[in-house]
């Protein structure tokens, strides 16, 4: 059987990554029999990062490559059904909310002093108090480099909400009133997208960006029915 190694759960979220809620959501669509091992530290992995599938002697890193490798291993289709342009907007999708909105994320958990507070009280629980603090400011560190590196940490919180707005508001244009990006049923895309604004809505102090899902009925709705459908029980 195939194991899924993922970052523990989060402000109440089946995990506190949404790559890796990605990739259960992946997993459980694609109906192939898997382990979930709950790992808070990824340090032995390929890199250094979850989500993680191992199957058998082969060890799949990164969300990208384990919906490739359930693809190519098992022939699994996670677009079953959908033209070449609805697949070409799923990727255009896929990319906009992993390499743009997801930094947004980012960068307001861990560059906000007040929100991070709060991430470290529920991802580093549990830590003996010195050591732990350090570990703690160090990952912090790095996010930040990561999120500045990206670019998304150089603007403001104003500028960071008003460009992924933007990204919202065309989502639910291409959304509009489907149960799921593409129609009745979720396909890859909803597999990348769901995790991303649950975890915007998720995050337990209001702000502007969590705003942006928790006053759009239509979204919550989406996201409930992604959790219904694309979730464990």
């Amino acid at each position: 059987m195939m194991k899924l190694s993922v970052y523990p759960a989060g402000f109440g979220e089946i995990s506190g990554s949404p790559f890796a809620a990605k990739a259960i959501a992946l997993m459980e669509l694609s109906g192939q029999a898997y382990a979930l091992d709950v790992n808070p530290d990824p340090r032995k992995s390929p890199k250094k990062k979850f989500p993680v599938l191992q199957d058998g002697a082969q060890v799949i890193p990164d969300s990208d490559q384990i919906r490739d490798h359930l693809e190519s291993a098992y022939g699994v289709d996670f677009e079953a059904g959908l033209s070449e342009a609805q697949k070409a907007v799923s990727r255009m999708v896929i990319r906009t909310f992993e390499e743009n909105v997801y930094f947004a994320i980012l960068a307001s958990r861990w560059m906000n002093d007040d929100h991070w507070a709060l991430v470290k009280e529920e991802f580093f629980r549990g830590m003996p108090p010195v050591i732990g603090g350090f570990i703690a400011n160090a990952v912090r560190k790095g996010v930040v480099r990561q999120c500045i590196g990206q670019g998304m940490g150089r603007h403001s919180e104003e500028e960071q909400v008003a460009r992924v707005e933007k990204d919202i508001a065309a989502f639910s244009v291409l959304l509009g009133d489907k149960p799921f990006l593409h129609g009745d049923a979720p396909t890859g895309a909803d597999a990348s997208v769901v995790p991303m604004l649950r975890a915007m809505a998720a995050f337990p102090k209001q702000n502007s960006l969590s705003d942006l899902v928790l006053k759009d009925p239509v979204l919550m709705a989406y996201i409930a029915r992604g959790k219904e459908t694309m979730y464990p029980s």
